[in-house]
């Protein structure tokens, strides 16, 4: 007769499984996420016109989408994409991200055409990345988030003929975070990266505005 194995819980394990109010928590905290991102979302529609063409035309006068996960890097996330145009070859998308245990964070994703259209080889570019603190990704996966240093980089180490090789990749991005200790900045931190990031496109586009 086959002997059954059995499935062991560690001591933590144990206390964690016979325990619902963590599982009752982690549901709440997702919930006022995501009621944070819809507050977002709001505040984002509500900037200044100014910037809105840097937009995709199909992007213009549309709502951000907010979504979540489980297991990224098998912790649980919740996602806002506002602005944000996705297909085959062409992305341009602002991410707005809260990773479980590590970061929220937000990024300026291009590819294909908007990455043609506002992303040179400059030391203008170069030199505001640094001097607003954004990281560079450096990684070959353009759909990891992680600030591990085999994926993003800090602008300030990065020298201009380093960037040169790191624009020529098919996809662009450049991400600031903050760490959820510092949740009741959370809100001004995403809202001033996002005013960060339009200027940062008005920089290579042609007839932009530095200062939005």
């Amino acid at each position: 007769m086959e002997t059954i194995a059995k499935i062991q819980l560690s001591p933590q394990e144990m206390e964690l499984v016979q325990n619902s109010e963590w599982i009752l928590a982690k549901h709440s905290i997702i919930k006022k996420v995501y009621s944070m991102f819809g507050d977002l979302n709001e505040l984002i529609n509500a900037e200044p016109e100014s910037f809105n063409y840097l937009f995709p035309e199909k992007n213009k006068n549309q709502n951000g989408k907010i979504s979540k996960g489980e297991n990224y890097r098998h912790l649980p996330y919740v996602i806002l994409d506002y602005p944000a145009f996705f297909d085959k070859e062409n992305i341009f998308a602002v991410r707005t991200i809260f990773w479980w245990g590590n970061f929220f964070s937000v990024t300026l994703h291009l590819s294909g055409i908007y990455k043609q259209k506002f992303i040179h080889n400059s030391h203008e570019l170069l030199s505001f990345l640094q001097k607003n603190n954004f990281f560079i990704c450096v990684g070959e996966d353009e759909w990891q988030h992680h600030f591990e240093e085999d994926n993003y980089i800090p602008a300030s180490t990065i020298v201009l003929n380093e960037f040169e090789t790191i624009i020529k990749k098919d996809f662009f991005k450049v991400s600031k975070k903050i760490s959820l200790s510092e949740w009741e900045n959370a809100k001004e931190f995403i809202i001033n990266s996002f005013r960060k990031i339009m200027q940062l496109l008005s920089i290579n586009y042609p007839g932009g505005k530095k200062d939005l």
